[in-house]
C-alpha cells in the first residue's frame, strides 16, 4: 500500500514541488501515513539520479533535486505481512534500464528479485516475459491491485487493475496533461484511469489509454 507520482515532460522541470505533493499524499492522504521508506528516480540532461531512504518522506535528507524530464517518486506503506523496511525493498526498482513502482499486493514469484517484495517480483516477471504477456495472464494470480508505473524503452506505462470493488476508492490512478507534460499520481487531481486499462506515454508526451488485455475483467 503506497503513494506515488510520475512525471514525463518535453522540457526539464524542477522535481521538488512534485516530491512535496507526494509528501502530502504520504503524510495526510488516503490510509496515511505511508512512512516505510521513499525513493526517487530522475532522468534529465545531467544523466540519472537515483536515491532511496528507509525513513518517511517527510524526514528526507535531501530537498534539492537535479532537473528532470522524467520523474518517478514513491512513498511506501508496508502491508501487515509485507516485506521488512529496508533499502532493497524500497521503490522505485531499477533493472536493465527499466524503472518500476507499484501500489497493491500480488502473490507472484521470481528468482531474480534482489529484495523481498512482491512488487519487485512482479517487475522481474514483466522484464523477463514482457509487459503485455504478463498483463494478459494477471488474473491467474491472487492480487489486491497491480497499480503501477513502468518506464521502459523510452515510454512510461501506468496500469490500473484492481480486483475488489470495495478497494477501488483507495487503489486509484489519475493522469493529467498540460504544456507538454503528463503527470500520473495516486490521488489526483486529473482524470481517473479506468480500472483494467493502461496509460501509455511516449517521450513527446503523446498518450493513449489501452485495455490491459482484451476480454479481461474490468
Amino acid at each position: 500500500m503506497c503513494r506515488f507520482i510520475a512525471v514525463i515532460s518535453m522540457e526539464e522541470f524542477d522535481p521538488a514541488p512534485y516530491v512535496e505533493d507526494l509528501e502530502n499524499m504520504a503524510r495526510y492522504g488516503k490510509r496515511s501515513p505511508h512512512a516505510d521508506g521513499w525513493g526517487v528516480w530522475i532522468l534529465g540532461s545531467h544523466g540519472l539520479f537515483y536515491h532511496k531512504e528507509t525513513s518517511p518522506i517527510w524526514e528526507r535528507s535531501i530537498e534539492k533535486f537535479p532537473p528532470a524530464r522524467i520523474l518517478f517518486a514513491h512513498a511506501r506503506k508496508k502491508g501487515k505481512k509485507g516485506a521488512r523496511i529496508a533499502i532493497e525493498n524500497t521503490h522505485p526498482f531499477v533493472s536493465h534500464g527499466a524503472v518500476f513502482m507499484h501500489n497493491g499486493s500480488i502473490d507472484i514469484e521470481h528468482g531474480d528479485a534482489c529484495g523481498e517484495t512482491d512488487s519487485e517480483r512482479l517487475f522481474m516477471n514483466i522484464l523477463h516475459r514482457g509487459l503485455w504477456n504478463t498483463l494478459c495472464e494477471i488474473d491467474s494470480y491472487n492480487f489486491t491491485a497491480i497499480n503501477f508505473v513502468l518506464y521502459k524503452d523510452g515510454k512510461v506505462y501506468a496500469v490500473r487493475k484492481v480486483k475488489s470493488e470495495k478497494s477501488r476508492d483507495y487503489y486509484t490512478l489519475y493522469y493529467r496533461s498540460a504544456s507538454g507534460r503528463v503527470i500520473i499520481t495516486t490521488e489526483g487531481p486529473g482524470t481517473l484511469l479506468e480500472n483494467g486499462t493502461v496509460l501509455s506515454v511516449d517521450e513527446d508526451t503523446n498518450f493513449e489509454v489501452l485495455p490491459v488485455c482484451p476480454g479481461m475483467f474490468r
